[in-house]
């Protein structure tokens, strides 16, 4: 037996309505028409039975056809007693769609939402500036309808250098939206990926930490809890930054008790995971067969970087595990490096 799984993510398409410049997901992948059969999700949540559901694309919610695909996932989740979430960048939702997957189960909503600027939202999602203005405003109504809804809702921005200079104004809208009923987060995820762009995009490690630090002073004094997942700013590193309240830190569990599954039924250590090396194929195998015998796995749990052996985070609190073992993977070919390290390095060359 499997020990018990946190959440299973599951990419149901790969199409998307949108070009974001930091996305990690396609990575050279040939391109997969079509959905994840419904089949291979049910077989799957009947098998392992995780706490969680993460359904996601490309994009979910663009088309007609990508809703329904969606809404009877979910609809498969719940049936078997698994609790459902999306991530989406709610372009495409209306008052009426956000009922239907309410109605489905959706109990949580990663919403991407990077910036109030129009015309940096439109240069991190890839769109002319005239559609950018549009779709922010599109965006706040969506992420309101699914509030009231009933919905708890991450609004969550993907850190550049492009937007690091927005996450108080962000905090404080998504505090705003806290009225009532309506139970909302502000969210900071990091760009932990396998692909070259990482280091280009990311904003120094020292600029990173400014800015943290002052969110995390503002979420002491607010109503909504900030929610970080992926920090590269390592507990061994940035200890204060872990002392702040009001925080929620998402340890890596990569390989642990999560996993990714592509829409063409490949499994991966996670979503940011090198495409090129999937621990197996739901066509062809089991999850728990996939799960048990991957010799990746195996490794990415048990290789610690010199630095942290010893280390309380490790296992810990935080589950810091090298805070992204894609990166090292990809970079290095094996585990045995902090990716921390190869950050700073990277800055360095680029001076």
């Amino acid at each position: 037996m499997i020990p018990k799984m946190r959440a299973l993510e599951f990419q149901l398409m790969q199409s998307c309505n949108a070009r974001c410049i930091y996305c990690a997901y396609e990575q050279g992948y040939p391109r997969h028409e079509g959905f994840l059969p419904l089949e291979l999700v049910e077989r799957t949540l009947a098998e392992v039975r995780p706490a969680w559901a993460w359904f996601e694309g490309g994009e979910v919610t663009a088309t007609e056809a990508s809703r329904a695909h969606l809404l009877e996932a979910m609809r498969i989740a719940r049936r078997l007693g698994v609790r459902n979430r999306i991530n989406t960048n709610a372009q495409a939702l209306t008052p009426d769609s956000c009922h239907a997957l309410r109605e489905a189960g959706l109990e949580f909503a990663c919403v991407s939402f990077d910036t109030l600027d129009p015309d940096r939202y439109g240069l991190l999602r890839g769109y002319p500036p005239e559609v950018g203005r549009r779709r922010l405003d599109e965006l706040r109504q969506n992420a309101i309808a699914l509030l009231d809804e009933g919905v708890t809702v991450d609004l969550e921005a993907t850190l550049t250098r492009h937007n690091v200079g927005d996450l108080l104004a962000l905090y404080d809208h998504a505090e705003s939206l806290a009225t009532g009923n309506r139970n909302v987060l502000m969210g900071v995820q990091f760009l932990v990926a396998t692909y070259d762009k990482l280091f280009g995009l990311c904003p120094e490690v020292e600029t990173m930490a400014r800015a943290m630090e002052a969110l995390l002073r503002r979420a002491e004094r607010g109503r909504i809890p900030v929610r970080i997942c992926c920090s590269p700013l390592v507990p061994c590193m940035h200890a204060g930054l872990y002392e702040h309240a009001n925080a929620i830190w998402l340890g890596c569990t990569c390989g642990f008790d999560y996993a990714h599954v592509h829409a063409n039924g490949d499994v991966l250590l996670c979503g940011f995971w090198d495409h090129g090396q999937p621990l197996g194929n739901l066509h062809e195998r089991s999850f728990s067969e996939i799960w048990e015998t991957s010799r990746m796995r195996r490794e990415a749990l048990a290789v610690q970087p010199e630095a942290c052996r010893g280390c309380e985070s490790w296992e810990g609190k935080h589950r810091c595990h090298n805070s992204c073992m894609s990166v090292v993977h990809r970079k290095t070919g094996a585990f045995a490096k902090r990716s921390y390290d190869l950050m700073v390095a990277a800055e360095a060359e680029r001076r």
